[in-house]
């Protein structure tokens, strides 16, 4: 019983907080902007499956989509083939880039940022595309 009243409380701190993440980004800003994961296939890797599982992607999308369309927020959702961490947010420059490396060193305009940072500027600009 005491593992089962855990496992319900974690269950239930999840809830709550996924509810309340989608529910001040649709409230508070007027363009949100995700990218279209391939879970399946993310879930096929035995390091990450528990993890990602846990993170409740699908119902995270769902609760934005609904609430994007509730208080008036535009959802933008880039396609899942977009080399979002492999793109150089300065110049464009394309490059393979491990998972394990999370630092991005532009080749060709030398520059060095964060690897999430970049990806989150990459999809900024896509979506100033989309928009446009």
């Amino acid at each position: 019983m005491k593992v089962a009243k855990q496992h319900a409380k974690t269950a239930n701190i999840r809830k709550d907080t996924l509810n309340k993440l989608t529910t001040h980004l649709a409230k508070n800003h007027s363009q949100v902007v995700i990218e279209d994961l391939n879970v399946s296939g993310m879930m096929k890797n035995h390091c990450l499956a528990k993890s990602i599982a846990d993170l409740g992607m699908y119902e995270f999308r769902r609760q934005l989509t609904y609430k994007c369309e509730l208080y008036g927020s535009e959802l933008i959702i880039v396609n899942r083939f977009f080399p979002s961490s492999k793109t150089c947010s300065c110049c464009g420059h394309i490059q393979d880039m491990p998972l394990k490396e999370r630092i991005f060193n532009c080749q060709q305009c030398n520059v060095t940022i964060d690897r999430d940072l970049n990806a989150a500027l990459n999809l900024e600009h896509q979506a100033a595309l989309v928009v446009a």
